[in-house]
Formats: structure tokens, C-alpha cells, sequence
């Protein structure tokens, strides 16, 4: 963290302290977001793949991972405990804590993997019941089999990159990442097609591909964790994890939930917008699949901004916790204000890329207007929840989410689709409605929280932790 050092015991003029927390929060959510894009591409290489099988194949891959996104959603949210509390400990130089965090992460990490498989496994038998066409069920047997079992190396992938990310070695994880891409590519066009004496395995070959994949670069994250000295330090000290284990379980059970409950509505609607037929069906996955790109940013924002959070309560420096979360609230905004007002003036030559059908076209630029509106909301409750993540508080925004997304947007989603008969885009204009109100919650929520707890050190805690280095001692 030498780009995050600062002079000691010097007070900084506002300015200076806002451009300092956005250096050293830029810092750490760059590689985060780079990271976030490579593991989008991961789940783009098999539609390329499969592409040449035909529309059932396409439609598989389409249907599992909808599902399976519940999963990862849910255990993306699980994992997020261990890096907060490493943080902390690595915010107060405690190698042996850090590594307590490190021994309990992989092991949770594990039994929620293979819980996520066996219970997508087991869902397999309400696809028939839910009305999905026999042609696309009869292709996914070995591709659904494979995917639920990359639950697995996906919940350790998780955790080795929240380890990582909250010693401030993003860059490891990131590296790992982008060579997981092409390996991803090589297996799932080698298993699906064949060649070198294996047979085409067909679409169950993507599946193989994917899990080969994830779990060479779970192993390759674990791997690096032992072989590098400044990782070795922080991520292998002896230490116990039975409390570690029990402390990531009870904090990160509410975390999953939450991103259980944003998920889930957000499946809910994207079923609602359907409701009106293919067309504005094709203009959603459209407009979902751009704001979804655009929303890699405030994701990335949040993870780096809990992290920093995080680092600054174990050095003790509570009263940083509000200047770093007002940096990344900033950033949050100015993206996603950008990003909203690129939407709304440009939503028809965005469809035009990927549509010619003038229906499609003129449903998607409504959908983008709408969506745009509900950009900066958004981004701020992502950046606030990330932020209270941070602080370990996450049940009261855990009830938020569930209030405002499934009490409030999906109902007013609802409403003004059909009575007030704004059709698909008034899906995304209730919901715009629930996530406002979240965002001005939580945002309030964060500003209580951080300025009510604010200790009074005039020395900023990326101080002290941008002085550590793998021989410093432990800080008692």
C-alpha cells in the first residue's frame, strides 16, 4: 500500500483528504473491477461456445444460468464476511488473525459450495414442473450437472479473492483471473467440439469446461497464497480458526441473504417484463445486458469501499470511515449519473447494435430510459450497502433490501405496469421506486453510523497500514 502512504500526524485541508481517499480507494477498485469483468467473461465464453449447436443449446445456457446466478449471488454475498474481517485484521497488522481468517474462509467456503451444488442438483426435477420446453430440457442434463458442481470451486475462488483483495493484492487475484478466461475458452471448445482423442461431448463439454476452469484457478489463487512470501505472511501464519469460522458465518449469513433478496426481484421482474411477450422480452435482455456492464463499477466501488472500511476499523481509525465512504459515494454517482444520461439519449443506437427489428429497437430505448433513472439510485445503495458491509453491519440493510425490493419495487413495479398500463418499462420504473428509497436509507443509515462513531485521531488509519510490510510485528 505504498501508493496510500501519508505523511503522519498531518491534518489534511478537505480537498486534499477527499483526492487522498479516492487515490487509495481508486486503487484497490480498479483491479477489483477488471476482476468483476473477467469473471463476466467467463459465463460469455460458453454462449460463444455452444453458439454452433443450435437454439436449444443457447437456450440451456441461458436457463441455467439464471439460475445458477442465484447461487453465485448468494455465496459472493456469504464470502464477503471473510474479507471485512480480514481487513481488519490486516488494518491492525495482525498476521495471525488474518490468517484465522484465511483457514476459516476456505473451509466455509467449501461447505457453502458444495451445499449450493446439491441443492441446484436437486432443483433440477422442478424445470419440467415450471413448463421449460422438453427440446431445451433434453440437451441440459450434463450442462446443468457440471455447472452446479462449479458452485464449488467458485465458493473458494470468493473467498481466496476477498483474501486478496483485503491485503491489498488485488493485482494476484486479478492475474489469476484473466488467465482463467482463455483456459476457459481452450477447455469448453476441446470438450464441446473434441479433437486430441476425446470425443464432442456436446454442451455437457461447456459445463466441464467452466468447472475445469474455476477450479484450476482456485487452485492457482491457493497456490500463489503459499508460494509468495508477502502472502505466505499474512495468509499462513499459524493460527486457530474454529471462532474465525463461527464469527464469518454468523456475519456473512446476512450478507448472502441480501444479495439473495436484490437477485431474486431482480428475477422476478425481468419475469414481469416477459409477461409482455418476445419482443420487449429480447429488449430486456438487451437493456440488461448493458446496464448490467455498467454496473461492474459501483460494484467494484462498493467491494473496495467496505474493504478500506474495513481496514480503517482494525487500525482503530474510525473517523476515516466517513471520508472514505463520501469518496466512493462520489465516484458512485458521477458513473452512474454518466452512465444514465448516456442511456436515455443514446437507448435506440444502443439496440440498433444488437438488434434490426425496429419493435425490439423502440421498446429497448424505453426500457433505457426508464432504467437510466434509477442509475444513480443504484449505484448509491450498492456503495452504501458495501460500506455498512465494512462496518460488519448488515442486518438492519439486510431488512431494507427486503422492504424496498419485495415490499415496495416489485409491487409498484407491478402497479405501474398493468393498472397505469406504462407496460414493460413501467417494471423498471417501480422498481426505479424501491431502489430510491433504499439508497436515500441507506445512504442516511451510513452517514449515522460512520460520523456517530468517529473517534477523534488525527492520524488516517492508510497511515498505518500503508507502513506495513511482511516483517512488520503484529499490533497489539
Amino acid at each position: 500500500m505504498t501508493t496510500l502512504t501519508r505523511r503522519a500526524g498531518a491534518r489534511r485541508a478537505p480537498m486534499g483528504r477527499f483526492a487522498s481517499d479516492l487515490r487509495s480507494l481508486l486503487a484497490l477498485a480498479l483491479p477489483i473491477v477488471a476482476g468483476l469483468v473477467c469473471s463476466a467473461l467467463m459465463g460469455l465464453v460458453d454462449s460463444a461456445v455452444v453458439a454452433p449447436l443450435g437454439h436449444a443449446a443457447l437456450a440451456a445456457v441461458s436457463i441455467t444460468a439464471s439460475v445458477m446466478l442465484v447461487f453465485i449471488a448468494t455465496l459472493y454475498g456469504l464470502m464477503n464476511a471473510t474479507g471485512v474481517l480480514a481487513a481488519q485484521a490486516f488494518g491492525a497488522g495482525d498476521a495471525a488473525g488474518v490468517s484465522s481468517q484465511r483457514r476459516a474462509g476456505w473451509r466455509l467456503a467449501m461447505g457453502a459450495g458444495l451445499l449450493a451444488a446439491a441443492l441446484m442438483g436437486a432443483a433440477w426435477p422442478l424445470l419440467p414442473v415450471l413448463g421449460q420446453p422438453q427440446d431445451v430440457l433434453a440437451a441440459m442434463p450434463g450442462y446443468w450437472a457440471w455447472s452446479a458442481a462449479t458452485l464449488v470451486p467458485l465458493a473458494v475462488l470468493f473467498a481466496c479473492k476477498q483474501l486478496f483483495d483485503a491485503i491489498d493484492r488485488p493485482g494476484c487475484a486479478l492475474a489469476v483471473l484473466a488467465a482463467a478466461v482463455p483456459l476457459n475458452a481452450a477447455f469448453s471448445g476441446w470438450f464441446v467440439h473434441g479433437g486430441l482423442g476425446l470425443p464432442a461431448l456436446g454442451l455437457a463439454g461447456a459445463g466441464l469446461g467452466s468447472f475445469m476452469a474455476n477450479a484450476a484457478a482456485a487452485a492457482g489463487m491457493a497456490l500463489l497464497a503459499h508460494k509468495r512470501a508477502d502472502l505466505r505472511h499474512w495468509l499462513h501464519t499459524p493460527a486457530p480458526w474454529r471462532d474465525a469460522w463461527r464469527r464469518q458465518r454468523t456475519e456473512g449469513t446476512p450478507m448472502g441473504v441480501q444479495y439473495l433478496f436484490e437477485t431474486g426481484a431482480n428475477a422476478v421482474a425481468g419475469l414481469m417484463v416477459g409477461a409482455f411477450g418476445a419482443v420487449a422480452l429480447a429488449a430486456n435482455q438487451i437493456t440488461m445486458s448493458v446496464t448490467m456492464a455498467l454496473y461492474m463499477v459501483p460494484l467494484g466501488i462498493a467491494s473496495a469501499a467496505g474493504l478500506r472500511i474495513a481496514q480503517a476499523v482494525g487500525a482503530g481509525e474510525r473517523s476515516a470511515c466517513w471520508p472514505l465512504a463520501r469518496a466512493a459515494l462520489v465516484v458512485a454517482t458521477a458513473w452512474m449519473g454518466t452512465a444514465g444520461a448516456a442511456l436515455a439519449l443514446c437507448g435506440s443506437s444502443v439496440a440498433r447494435a444488437f438488434s434490426a427489428d425496429d419493435a425490439v429497437i423502440a421498446t429497448t430505448a424505453a426500457l433505457c430510459v426508464a432504467v437510466a433513472l434509477m442509475q444513480v439510485a443504484d449505484g448509491v445503495q450498492s456503495v452504501s450497502l458495501g460500506a455498512l458491509r465494512g462496518l460488519l453491519d448488515s442486518r438492519w440493510p439486510t431488512r431494507v433490501s427486503l422492504a424496498c425490493c419485495w415490499g415496495l419495487a416489485l409491487p409498484a413495479a407491478w402497479a405501474l405496469a398493468h393498472p397505469l398500463a406504462l407496460g414493460p418499462a413501467g417494471v423498471w420504473w417501480g422498481f426505479g421506486i424501491g431502489l430510491a428509497v433504499a439508497a436515500a436509507a441507506l445512504t442516511l443509515r451510513l452517514y449515522q453510523v460512520t460520523r456517530g462513531a468517529a473517534g477523534a485521531s488525527t492520524v488516517h488509519p492508510l497511515e498505518q497500514v500503508g507502513r506495513l510490510t511482511p516483517a512488520d510485528p503484529v499490533i497489539e
